[in-house]
Formats: structure tokens, sequence, C-alpha cells
């Protein structure tokens, strides 16, 4: 069953939106749409809007986050954005490399942590955690896992600059400074 975005009034409306409209994917700077497939992300990647976003049906974890929060602030859910990542300077520019990072919501509701995840399509679903420190920490160790161990920080965001490249997201989390397993 469909919901308009009007109807939105529950974490479990915002997945089921997210479910029926929102493919994993993006639009590189040359306009041309991406499914399933990061291939060149570090090259042509760029952030798009929420509307942008609703528009495309595509998004990557970013925009899918990002959507994500967009809805939840207006069904008046208080919720907050975090990226998890294996850490990378600002000035790294191996445009070969695969990309690190996962960004995901947190939602805070009757004195408990939900963590809605719909941009990992092995993983959707909402997760209950005791609180956020806890919810963190499980999310941050799962990728860290698949990371073989390399230890990644966890940053909170408020927003997504629109238009920029994967390398200018990476720098802007970078100087928003880490909440856990910060660097030296």
């Amino acid at each position: 069953m469909s919901i308009e975005i009007t109807n939105i009034k529950t974490k479990e409306d915002v997945l089921r939106y997210m479910k029926n409209n929102i493919k994993y994917g993006w639009i590189d700077i040359n306009g041309d749409k991406h499914i399933n497939t990061m291939k060149d992300f570090r090259r042509l990647y760029k952030t798009s809007s929420v509307e942008d976003t609703i528009k495309n049906k595509l998004g990557t974890c970013i925009e899918q986050v990002s959507l994500m929060k967009y809805l939840c602030d207006i069904a008046n859910i208080k919720s907050k954005m975090y990226s998890t990542r294996i850490y990378e300077r600002d000035d790294y520019d191996n445009l070969e490399e695969e990309e690190h990072m996962h960004c995901f919501l947190l939602v805070f509701e009757d004195n408990k942590v939900y963590h809605l995840e719909h941009p990992n399509f092995n993983r959707i679903g909402i997760y209950e955690y005791s609180n956020e420190e806890e919810a963190i920490k499980t999310i941050n160790d799962y990728y860290e896992k698949l990371s073989n161990g390399v230890s990644r920080p966890v940053t909170e965001y408020t927003y997504v600059p629109v238009g920029i490249s994967f390398k200018e997201f990476n720098a802007y989390l970078n100087n928003l400074g880490s909440i856990i397993n910060k660097e030296k």
C-alpha cells in the first residue's frame, strides 16, 4: 500500500514510504542515473536535494537518510542523522577506491531509540535500542566488521549540502568532528 508524504505520522509510515518509493542509486554530475551500482562514484557523484530524491525516486544512503529525516520532521518525530565511515583526510583523492561510508537515521520515541534502515538492502527495517549510545555502538560495530575491523568514526550531522562530491561530503563530516572513534 502506497502512502503520501502528507499522511506520514509514524516511523513505520516513513519506512513504508521509502520501501514503496525510493531505490538505491544516484544521479551523477552529467545527470545520468546509476541504480544499485557504485561504479565511478568517487569520480561522478554529487549530493541531491530531498526534492530531487523524491522526484527521481533514487538516493544513496546520504540522500535516503536526509529524506527520512525530512519525513520524520514533517511528522514531528525526533530524529538524528549520522555517518559511519573509514576515516579519510580532506585531501584524500584516490578516485579508484571504493567508498566506505554509511549514513543512518536514529529516531527517538517513548524513551527508546530506533534505527530506521532503508539504504542497506540487507538490513531494511526498524531496530530498537535502549539508548542512543547502544544504537550507535551496535551500528558502528556492524560496519567495522564489514570493514575487516578497521576503526570507523561516527559523526552526527544536521543537513546535507546539495551538489557536492563524495570527497567534499567527507570533508564536511571531518569538519564536524566525530562522536566516537575520533582519529588521533
